[in-house]
């Protein structure tokens, strides 16, 4: 069952997936796929596997899986998977996986701030991280990095037997680990730091802009949203509320009104470049 499921509606031009299928037949593995964190960018363990046929479902459930074994997630803290194709990998994942998953574990799609400009817009609303609450400033594009660095090795791994092979790539995985916790002090001190001065510049932006809006119109922007983000998990349709909603008639009225004062020629040009526009 390929894991290229059609979400309805998603027309995403991601093709990864598709060319991950026009490997050689000759290959015993196609590819790998791994599980790491978007905030530390260390690979979990366990959670390097190998593909056959293209991203099989299958193979990024064992994946997860693993993960969520490896790493001890406790299912109060909750679990957010941030993936390329996140909005159809996540349709059938309780049908698929649910009974393995710790009980009580929820867990979140998200789709990476790159990848998700490939998708159709709703997309954007629904899986983006910015939008989702307790995600913080992430861009969920840890696995291009890493995988920018494990890439220098394929030349090698390609010739290789299967079992050596896995073990070169897992002293690579180890490494990459082993380095990341080695300065992980001094990375997320300085982090911290950046986050501290970017929260007071964020507060005075929010203020300044806040004052260009009525209150009362505020308070009834952030109502719709708070309720939005509550019921997130369970109708991921709400959050296209962050949709710009504009009334077309109304726009193409006030823009034929503002420019009443041009000559006749000048508005039938102006007031057919903005019905195309809005088309």
């Amino acid at each position: 069952m390929l894991m290229y499921y059609k979400n309805p509606g998603c027309k995403n031009t991601f093709k990864a997936i598709t060319n991950a299928l026009l490997a050689s037949k000759a290959c015993d593995v196609k590819g790998v796929a791994a599980i790491a964190c978007a905030r530390h960018g260390c690979y979990a363990p366990a959670a390097l596997v190998d593909l056959y046929t293209g991203e099989q479902q299958k193979n990024i459930d064992f994946a997860l899986l693993q993960a969520i074994d490896s790493t001890h997630i406790d299912p109060a803290q909750g679990l957010m998977l941030i993936y390329d194709i996140g909005c159809q990998y996540s349709i059938y994942l309780q049908r698929r996986i649910g009974d393995k998953l710790p009980a009580g574990l929820d867990i979140d799609t998200a789709i990476g701030l790159f990848h998700v400009h490939a998708h159709q817009e709703s997309c954007f609303f629904r899986y983006t991280t910015s939008f989702i609450p307790g995600s913080g400033v992430v861009a969920g594009e840890i696995l291009e990095s890493l995988w920018s660095t494990l890439n220098s090795v394929s030349p090698t791994v390609r010739t290789a037997t299967l079992a050596h092979r896995a073990e070169i790539l897992n002293d690579h995985v180890f490494d990459s680990n082993e380095k990341k916790t080695l300065q992980m002090a001094d990375v997320l001190c300085r982090r911290y730091e950046e986050a501290a001065s970017m929260v007071t510049k964020t507060n005075q932006y929010f203020e300044r802009l806040s004052g260009t809006v009525d209150v009362l119109i505020q308070h009834h922007w952030e109502a719709k949203v708070t309720a939005a983000e509550s019921t997130r998990l369970t109708d991921l349709t709400v959050m296209d509320i962050y949709a710009a909603q504009i009334d077309q008639h109304t726009v193409i009225d006030q823009e034929l009104d503002t420019d009443s004062h041009g000559s006749a020629a000048e508005s039938w040009i102006a007031s057919a470049l903005l019905i195309e526009e809005m088309q």
